[in-house]
């Protein structure tokens, strides 16, 4: 149908009565239901809409602050680590003026950039930069609750931004230096954009064409900071056509032309400056392949392993990928044949046990739904002892969010059309996770998805509850009982996991010279896991600095019975029993250490030092 504005003279109620008319029979086309009742619970709940989402904002932000000033002494926040540490010595050289880069993006780029403007321009360090990602997050807040209002109204809006507000790995993302917070952020600015393009489409193309550009840049910028954002890309295109079914083909067209537009403004300068460095085009990073083999391969756990044991650290990400492609293919490879590399040798591991490897998709898939939260480097376990918000809110996680998002998503099946891109969003961001590995900040992209079901949920149960209308209840109510149980299987080993992060905040104690306070934290980490060589061989390292050799002899020996060729372990144990008095053992451990690897000077030295040769 046309759509041609022309001006028309003032509205008569007979003809303001035809026009309501033609619009009832224009959504009833469109199979949208664009009522209004966000504007009827406005008035129901008697305040305006502006200080309900002002009141969620000072909500989340209060939570976020108070968290942060609580978990400002942990050693990993004064001391970087991981991706933090990388993200922003990043950060640093831009600042500095390497804003154009000298190789393609192996890394998403987008927040070591924001991290440069924020320390170029603004002149902020890593705790005026989590205080900004606290102000991020409390504008994600308010996303979730304006996008919730276009589909459910206003009293569930502001349920959903309430749980927004206190969901605990939230608050925790938004206190580390990592880019989970940018992240989310985009992702409820891009839903609230796009769910509010689709509630005012069938006033016609004039109102949403600006959202619908904006809807472009801010999944482009997405993109630029989850690449696994690539896979929305053909959705939304196609989704625009269908929801603005009550328009023209040609405006149907032009809405989806205008979000490819500002998608392309974005993306393409990234692809055309990757091209001119590398001489191929990607509009986002080359780090596909080595993420689906750690993922994919035979071995796989379906968590994050580095590609060389040890190196766990972006530090080594590009370099270990770029190198072994190479050394297996025997010539020099380009950043796509290095990617295209692991892709090739993942399938090789594939196709020699499919079975094995559909077992495998079944167990990530039970790891996406489980309530840990799996720790990078960082972890929320760590976080939760220090931070009395999140200890208080630690109930509030994916364990409680995916039932009462289930729940909700069922006491909702009858307006599914008006759903449908909530459920795509979903299922392909599911995909996502599960084709590649499983951490807690890959899957969090699912929490502002599911925030406006489990509100709906919520609401929806107390208003039958409160009615006293029982039927209909038992499918929801029953469903999201087994999917809670389902979420509590022991799909993870958690005590190795927090036992993991344990050590990296040990470790980041000890980097520090709080000696003291490393070894309360390794020795925690290593009541958890006793059996692991790195606790035990930074343990045995932070008795060493403490002075108290007999108690570091005692885990290096155990480091290296664990993990025979850990030359870290070796090397330290062979000075330890060098300063007690021990030489002939001392050069057995020098002497395994030359085994591991011949160029050791520091053991060839030693060596030569305690045979007399010097």
């Amino acid at each position: 149908m046309s759509h041609s504005r022309k001006r028309r003279n003032p509205a008569t109620p007979e003809s303001t009565h035809r026009s309501a008319a033609r619009e009832r029979v224009s959504e009833k086309s469109s199979g949208i239901n664009h009522d209004s009742a966000p504007q009827r619970e406005m008035g129901q709940i008697g305040i305006p809409t502006f200080w309900w989402f002002a009141a969620i904002g000072v909500l989340a932000l209060v939570l976020r602050l108070v968290s942060l000033a609580q978990t400002a002494a942990i050693p990993s926040t004064v001391y970087l680590l991981g991706d933090a540490a990388t993200y922003y010595a990043w950060a640093e050289k831009i600042a500095a003026g390497a804003w154009y880069g000298e190789e393609t993006f192996y890394q998403a780029p987008l927040y070591p950039y924001v991290l440069a403007i924020l320390m170029k321009f603004v002149g902020l360090a890593a705790p005026g930069i989590r205080m900004t990602q606290a102000l991020l997050g409390c504008l994600a807040c308010v996303f979730v609750a304006a996008a919730t209002r276009t589909l459910f109204g206003l009293r569930t809006a502001i349920v959903a931004g309430v749980m927004m507000a206190m969901y605990a790995p939230a608050i925790y993302y938004d206190g580390i230096i990592q880019k989970s917070s940018l992240a989310s952020f985009l992702l409820c600015g891009l839903l609230w954009a796009s769910l509010t393009v689709q509630s005012r489409v069938v006033q016609g193309l004039k109102p949403v064409i600006a959202l619908s550009a904006l809807a472009g840049v801010l999944l482009g910028l997405l993109v630029l900071t989850r690449e696994n954002a690539l896979l929305w890309i053909p959705l939304f295109p196609v989704w625009l056509i269908w929801v603005a079914s009550s328009l023209s083909w040609r405006s149907r067209l032009v809405l989806a032309g205008v979000f490819v537009l500002g998608l392309a403004f974005v993306l393409f300068p990234v692809a055309a400056r990757n091209a001119s460095l590398g001489g191929e085009w990607s509009p986002t990073t080359f780090q596909a392949g080595p993420n689906f083999y750690i993922g994919n391969h035979a071995d796989a756990s379906g968590i994050y392993e580095p590609l060389v044991p040890g190196h766990e650290t972006p530090l080594y990400e590009r370099t270990d990928a770029h190198r072994l492609a190479e050394r297996d293919s025997g010539r020099e490879l380009s950043a796509r044949e290095v990617s295209r590399f692991w892709f090739a040798k993942s399938w090789d591991d594939i196709q020699k046990d499919p079975m094995a490897w559909i077992g495998l998709l079944f167990r990530k898939s039970a790891m996406v739904l489980n309530h840990f939260e799996v720790p990078d480097v960082e972890s929320l376990f760590i976080h939760q002892q220090y931070s009395v918000v999140l200890n208080v809110f630690s109930f509030w996680q994916f364990g409680t969010l995916l039932p009462l998002a289930t729940m909700g998503i069922v006491l909702t099946r009858n307006r599914w059309k008006e759903l449908t891109l909530l459920y795509a969003l979903i299922a392909i961001m599911v995909i996502a996770i599960v084709g590649f590995f499983i951490l807690g900040r890959y899957r969090f992209p699912l929490v502002p998805l599911m925030m406006p079901f489990a509100a709906a949920g919520v609401t929806q149960l107390v208003e039958r509850i409160g009615q006293r209308r029982w039927n209909g209840l038992a499918l929801p109510v029953g469903v999201a009982t087994i999917v809670a149980i389902a979420g509590y299987l022991p799909v993870y080993a958690k005590d190795e996991l927090n036992a993991a992060a344990l050590m990296n905040v040990g470790v980041a104690a000890g980097s520090q010279g709080d000696v003291s306070t490393a070894i309360y934290l390794l020795e925690m980490s290593n009541q958890m896991d006793v059996d692991n060589a790195e606790t035990n061989f930074n343990l045995g390292y932070a008795y060493m600095q403490a002075g108290q050799l007999q108690r570091a002899i005692k885990h290096l020996v155990k480091a290296v019975e664990l993990k025979p060729n850990l030359m870290a372990a070796n090397l330290q144990l062979a000075r330890c029993l060098e300063q007690c008095g021990r030489p002939e053992d001392a050069i057995v451990f020098y002497t395994h250490v030359l085994e591991i690897d011949p160029n050791e000077t520091r053991a060839m030295e030693a060596i030569e030092r305690l045979s007399g040769k010097k």
